[in-house]
């Protein structure tokens, strides 16, 4: 007895009778209404959250040793040792498709002046797969934690910012320039960042500043102090970096955070959208302006997040939305 009834497959192939040009039209429609209906689909797709580049904030390691060659000609300044961990305060900028592609073509158009005797400018805007990448304004150096010293700084910085009274506010990044680093190893093109009214970023930065100095290290765009550091090997300073503690850390702080007795440090923030193994030509920095069209462009950021990376782990803090005052909490 058959459990399943099969269809008779001894038929001759003379029963398969060609398409006729009413199938072959249907087939034709119903394949445009199906490539349609996923395009559709996938146009009304959300956008991905912006906490989803803090997943991939790295670069996956693609050797066991530092190699200059697979970085574009980068060198570490400072070598890598377990247990020491890279940081970075920084604040995130996200651009728009089209505001990342304008400032793509800017880079470009700016390395096409170039002359063939100096290094390519390399773009921060997209990645080697040509996704947008987002974009900082540093409120650190890069610094070096230790292991034990990771927990006590982001909790340092996290009730530094809730204590700030600093709300959120917006900036407006206009201007192209060339910015070296510290060791002059590097140049980079940036957009520079106007002044706010309330001097936010620079309230931000000595938050900043503040808890990088007591874990004994160099502050960003100060001068800088007689510290110890902690950013020795494992097994050479350690007993100098213990007294660092995490009480020292969350320690009340001396100065009080207000702008009308902060320094205005506006001229100093920038964002980086390219760099370069070499100065620029002289030339260049004086006709880019004209020749990139830079002059009639501005960008107006809302900056409510400040971001902290160790490691390749990254930790976002909120801005307070209410701030408060001699009679209470005023809110948004």
């Amino acid at each position: 007895m058959a459990l399943v009834d099969y269809p008779d497959s001894g038929g001759s192939d003379d029963d398969t009778s060609p398409p006729t040009e009413t199938d072959v039209a249907t087939t034709n429609r119903q394949g445009t209404l199906k490539r349609k209906r996923d395009h559709d689909e996938l146009s009304t797709l959300p956008p991905l959250p912006l906490s989803f580049h803090d997943l991939y904030a790295s670069n996956a390691r693609t050797a066991s040793q530092d190699d200059p060659r697979l970085h574009a000609g980068r060198q570490r300044l400072t070598p890598h040792v377990e247990g020491n961990w890279p940081t970075h305060v920084y604040i995130e900028w996200c651009p728009s498709q089209t505001e990342s592609d304008r400032l793509h073509e800017l880079v470009a158009g700016v390395g096409g002046d170039q002359s063939t005797a100096h290094s390519p400018i390399h773009s921060l805007l997209k990645s080697d797969l040509g996704a947008s990448l987002p974009l900082h304004i540093s409120l650190s150096r890069p610094i070096t934690l230790l292991t034990h010293q990771r927990e006590a700084f982001n909790d340092a910085l996290a009730l530094s910012i809730s204590r700030s009274n600093i709300r959120p506010f917006d900036i407006c990044a206009r201007g192209l320039d060339w910015v070296a680093n510290q060791e002059n190893t590097r140049w980079f093109l940036v957009l520079r960042i106007g002044h706010t009214p309330k001097n936010e970023l620079t309230r931000l930065l000595q938050l900043s500043n503040e808890v990088v100095e007591n874990i004994g290290q160099q502050p960003l765009y100060e001068e800088p102090h007689l510290i110890p550091s902690v950013s020795q090997p494992r097994g050479q300073d350690q007993r100098a970096s213990r007294k660092l503690d995490r009480s020292t850390m969350l320690r009340p702080k001396s100065r009080k955070v207000d702008s009308s007795h902060t320094v205005d440090l506006s001229s100093r923030f920038h964002i980086s959208i390219g760099w370069s193994l070499t100065p620029p030509p002289a030339d260049l920095d004086l006709t880019m302006k004209h020749e990139t069209g830079i002059s009639d462009i501005s960008y107006k950021i809302h900056i409510n997040l400040v971001k902290v990376k160790i490691g390749n782990g990254v930790t976002a803090y909120s801005l307070p939305s209410k701030v408060e005052t001699s009679n209470g909490i005023l809110g948004t």
